[in-house]
């Protein structure tokens, strides 16, 4: 079994290295990351300058680095070191990605989709903490190694349940924890801008961003991880419509007709 790891947080996140220590027992496991964070980068890869990707060692691990975005130092892992994975791990990361508002600005999740682009199944994991030392929870580390080592053992042995791409999974900080888990769906949105306006320095004026939540559905990940479950919300990356709505849209070819 071949397991690639990789996340947003940068190399030096005990989130990736709590990761490697929950499946290192099932194979063959690489590590890759960036050089420094990269949260809310979406899906960004770098077309524009050449990338550097060296190999390192932190906290006696062994990683492959670069001064890339997380889906570049997937790419490069894959195609500079020949490593073709069974399945893909992002995370642990710094932060929870519930909704799809959040889904779609992680990196960590969109390193996951592009592993699933190329047919790789992957799981996502992300954890209710702020800084890097709320890692070394000990309590929260045995949530993480457990739910982590059970949910890629079921899709090593299972596989990915049909229509099913990525599994993001979100952790709550130990002290919310209520020893429960729940399968769900994302909810729209998680907060919405609001910006506190300011002057710096120099008197120019500048918008910081904040976020004001929003009140989320029952059964979606959100309200489960609100009341202190792990939740694993199971995604497509097929954002296609159903061909009955093509369908239904054959007028509009002439409408546009030129």
């Amino acid at each position: 079994m071949r397991i690639l790891i990789a996340n947003d947080d940068g190399y030096l996140s005990p989130g990736l290295y709590l990761l490697y220590e929950a499946v290192k027992g099932l194979g063959d496991v690489v590590i890759t990351s960036t050089e420094f964070p990269r949260s809310a980068s979406g899906r960004e890869i770098t077309f524009g300058r050449p990338l550097r990707f060296t190999e390192t060692s932190f906290m006696g691990y062994k990683v492959y680095v670069t001064d890339g975005s997380p889906i570049d130092a997937l790419h490069l892992a894959i195609e500079v070191l020949n490593f073709n994975p069974d399945i893909v791990l992002s995370g642990v990361n710094v932060g929870d990605n519930l909704s799809l508002q959040h889904i779609f600005y992680s990196g960590t999740i969109a390193v996951a989709i592009e592993a699933a682009l190329m047919g790789i199944p992957a799981i996502a994991f992300s954890a209710d903490v702020r800084e890097f030392s709320e890692f070394d929870d000990p309590d929260l580390r045995s949530i993480v190694k457990s739910v982590a080592i059970k949910i890629v053992r079921y899709v090593i042995e299972r596989g990915m349940p049909d229509g099913v791409d990525v599994l993001s999974v979100n952790i709550p900080k130990s002290s919310n924890f209520r020893k429960c888990v729940k399968v769900v769906k994302a909810a729209r949105v998680r907060w919405r801008a609001a910006y506190r306006p300011g002057t710096d320095p120099r008197g120019r004026r500048y918008y910081w961003l904040y976020g004001v939540p929003a009140k989320a559905n029952e059964d979606t990940d959100v309200s489960a991880f609100e009341s202190g479950c792990v939740t694993v919300t199971p995604l497509s990356i097929d954002l296609n419509v159903s061909s009955a709505v093509i369908e239904s849209m054959r007028d509009l070819e002439k409408e546009l007709t030129l």
